[in-house]
């Protein structure tokens, strides 16, 4: 009896000393933040917004067709940490004809070029929910269809952007009608540049329908990590076009081999409407599908290139297709970027709206 007793005590101590040489679990991204909190603040906190210059209630800018808005011009050191922009307008798929830009360190060429709606977490110029931890979106729904621009919705991005020396924010409307926006963007200033980190980046890309062979989702070239990925998808097969994989190349070589597009994206036998804090579905009904994930718990490291694809059709080689897809990727990276895709036009980017597909 007393050897039974002495051999238990003597293996839970042993279990007791193995679980406590392990490394602790690292806190999650939102713990760190909360865990933050009490810590006293080493930088000043600047708030850039339309406020009425008058003092009165017109805290929005007008953008006229054909002109830029430039939402942030920022001298010295920071971080953006939070961007928040409200459109309001009657033209139908506004939000795909207003092009948003982003521009660090007095860069010629963007690193953030991408249509509004899209960058914003959800593709066809359709208004959806979104709770997520990077893109929020608060419920103002449109008509699938043929409402595309449902207008008033909050639109908020938590993306941390930092710069060195400047950071620029505009808005193009390449529309036919005007617009009107209401918008907040928060940044952290600091007395010198932060070290060890990357540039954001988030580049939208289209093929309507892609050439034979995977969807190239991001070709990026320099040091960095990837960090999300949107895609929207116009069903025009009629049949189900999720079992593609994801493929990444790291540094020329194929490193990632995914199991299926909803398998990427979280899920399985197929995507359900839904938004979660690292993925979700915002829109998946009468033939559109637009799906998220952010890579915040597990970034994608690359040391001089990535290329970021994923399977179209059956998953089947070749890899063809009649469905449209529509992309945005986001990133960090050392300066300068491969130079970006030319962004299609407006009727390039509206011509789902023109097409019957079979649905789902």
């Amino acid at each position: 009896m007393k050897s039974y007793r002495i051999t238990v005590l003597m293996g839970s101590l042993l279990v007791g000393s193995l679980a406590a040489a392990q490394p602790p679990e690292e806190p999650s991204p939102r713990s760190q933040l909360v865990q933050a909190l009490p810590k006293l603040c080493d930088f000043e906190m600047r708030r850039i917004t339309s406020a009425d210059p008058k003092g009165g209630n017109d805290d929005f800018r007008d953008l006229p067709p054909g002109q830029t808005l430039v939402i942030a011009e920022i001298n010295g050191p920071g971080c953006i940490v939070h961007f928040r922009d409200n459109i309001t307008s009657s033209e139908p798929h506004h939000l795909q004809k207003h092009v948003l830009r982003m521009y660090w360190d007095g860069e010629a060429t963007p690193s953030v070029e991408t249509p509004v709606g899209d960058f914003f977490g959800v593709g066809f110029g359709f208004t959806e929910k979104i709770a997520s931890a990077m893109i929020c979106i608060d419920d103002r729904r449109g008509k699938t269809n043929t409402d595309p621009a449902a207008f008033g919705a909050a639109r908020n991005s938590y993306f941390p952007m930092p710069f060195a020396r400047s950071a620029r924010i505009t808005i193009t409307n390449e529309g036919t009608q005007g617009s009107r926006h209401w918008y907040e963007v928060n940044c952290k200033m600091f007395d010198k540049p932060l070290r060890n980190v990357g540039c954001f980046h988030a580049q939208y890309r289209q093929g309507t329908p892609p050439p034979e062979g995977p969807y190239l989702i991001l070709d990026a070239k320099g040091r960095g990590h990837l960090v999300g990925c949107v895609l929207s998808i116009k069903n025009n097969d009629g049949s189900w076009w999720g079992e593609g994989d994801e493929i990444v190349e790291i540094d020329g070589k194929k490193a990632i081999q995914g199991t299926g597009s909803e398998d990427y994206f979280c899920e399985s036998y197929g995507l359900r409407e839904g938004c979660f804090p690292y993925f979700g579905v915002p829109v998946d009904r009468d033939g559109f599908t637009t799906a998220y994930r952010w890579h915040i718990p597990d970034p994608v490291p690359f040391k001089q290139s990535m290329r970021f694809l994923i399977e179209q059709g059956d998953g089947v080689p070749p890899f063809r297709s009649n469905n449209y897809y529509y992309s945005v990727a986001y990133w960090y990276q050392t300066e300068p970027h491969a130079a970006f895709p030319p962004l299609p036009g407006v009727a390039e980017r509206i011509g789902w709206a023109t097409v019957r597909g079979k649905g789902k």
